[in-house]
This record gives structure tokens, sequence and C-alpha cells, in this order.
């Protein structure tokens, strides 16, 4: 089935996982890796990380905004001659 460096990795793997898991319960974590519960709660810390993806995000939107109202002018423009 699995030979000895597989099986060996995977076990090393799911130890490193857990440990990880532990530390991050107790540290502060960032909004994009927190929870939907915890950001309701209020229980994650703004990083600069987190900052920048709520900024992208913002101005992807403002951007499509801006795309759909230009599209309606353009079409009022062509229907209007």
């Amino acid at each position: 089935m699995l030979d000895k460096p597989t099986l060996a990795m995977t076990t090393g793997a799911g130890t490193v996982v857990g440990v990880g898991a532990t530390k991050s319960a107790e540290n502060a974590q960032s909004l994009l890796n927190s929870s939907f519960d915890q950001i309701l709660g209020g229980q994650f810390t703004w990083y600069g990380s987190d900052m920048i993806t709520c900024a992208g995000i913002a101005l992807s939107i403002a951007g499509i905004i801006v795309t759909i109202y230009r599209i309606r002018v353009t079409k009022r423009l062509k229907d209007a001659l």
C-alpha cells in the first residue's frame, strides 16, 4: 500500500497541522484567516494584507459599477441618435 517514506510524511504533516492549529487559536488571527462567526464577533486583527485585500475588493467593485454605468450611457447615446 504505502511505502515507509510516504507514511512518514503523512504522519508528520498531520502533526504539523495539529500544532499549527493550536498556535493559531492562541494568537490573534487575521481577517483573511478567520471564520465568518469570528469576523462578525470582531475576534480578528487587521494586518496589512487584510487592508490591501479589502481595498482591492472595493476598487474591483467600483470598477464594475463604473463599467456598467458607461455601458448604459453608451447605449443611451446610440439610441438617441
